[in-house]
């Protein structure tokens, strides 16, 4: 789905249920950046496809908002395909940490039969755990070609969340710092990281983008950017205030 002159979203690739996660590109004149590669081989041939077909002649790099393998499940075939792939400098996932994620897939498959013969390989065909092989440390620019792409590390989700931002568009990829309806996930983290997710939303809301491509879920545009950060707020908020409770004892 094309969201401004140079901006494209794709919405509701695979991912564990409820979650669908979503993946976009930018086109410059020169390169197309790809932001998340999805989260397995398929999921990434799709993106891929439409990334390359709208601007055949542009070079393709990619990017990882994230370490989460529904985002980096499909750098293995733009790996393949030959592909740069920037991410954060600690981002290190290992082949068993991909197994433990389509055991997962397993489970939630409800016939049993089904789980027996393992169809979950089916949605994580040809896909092994590939990591960035473009490590960024600190924010930096990226030049598309007439285009630029601010890389912003936004990190609390986990620590080596990133986003891009497109200046000349007001477009802002966030991956997970920002999800929409979906109650973040807080499950990799404690009070400093929740307070960083905290400092990562303000540094967000002072960008002021136009609209905003999260992770997970619908666009944001206009008061539905205000009205999300600040849901995302308070359910952090409540997050660190329960975990500074000290637990009863006798």
């Amino acid at each position: 789905m094309k969201i401004s002159e140079n901006c494209y979203v794709i919405y509701g690739l695979t991912a564990i249920a409820p979650w669908m996660v979503n993946a976009g590109f930018i086109t410059g004149r020169q390169k197309t950046l790809v932001v998340d590669c999805g989260g397995n081989y398929l999921s990434a041939k799709t993106i891929y496809g439409y990334a390359k077909n709208t601007r055949p002649q542009n070079e393709l790099t990619a990017i990882n908002t994230e370490p989460h393998f529904d985002h980096i499940g499909g750098n293995c075939f733009f790996a393949e395909k030959g592909v740069d792939i920037y991410g954060h400098k600690n981002i290190n996932r290992k082949s068993s940490e991909l197994e433990q994620v389509k055991d997962e897939y397993n489970l939630s498959i409800l016939d049993k039969r089904r789980q027996a013969v393992r169809e979950e390989n089916l949605i994580f065909y040809k896909t092994c755990a590939v990591n960035p092989n473009k490590k960024a440390a600190v924010d930096f620019s990226m030049d598309l070609g007439g285009i630029t792409a601010e890389i912003i590390l936004t990190p609390g989700h986990t620590s080596m969340n990133l986003s891009v931002y497109i200046p000349k568009e007001g477009i802002l990829y966030c991956g997970d710092t920002i999800v929409t309806d979906y109650i973040p996930n807080l499950d990799d983290g404690g009070k400093d990281d929740w307070k960083c997710w905290l400092n990562s939303l303000q540094k967000i809301a002072r960008l002021s983008p136009k609209i905003i491509i999260p992770g997970h879920g619908e666009i944001l545009e206009g008061y539905e950017i205000e009205k999300e950060i600040s849901r995302m707020r308070s359910i952090i908020n409540l997050a660190i205030l329960e975990r500074s409770v000290p637990a009863y004892s006798n």
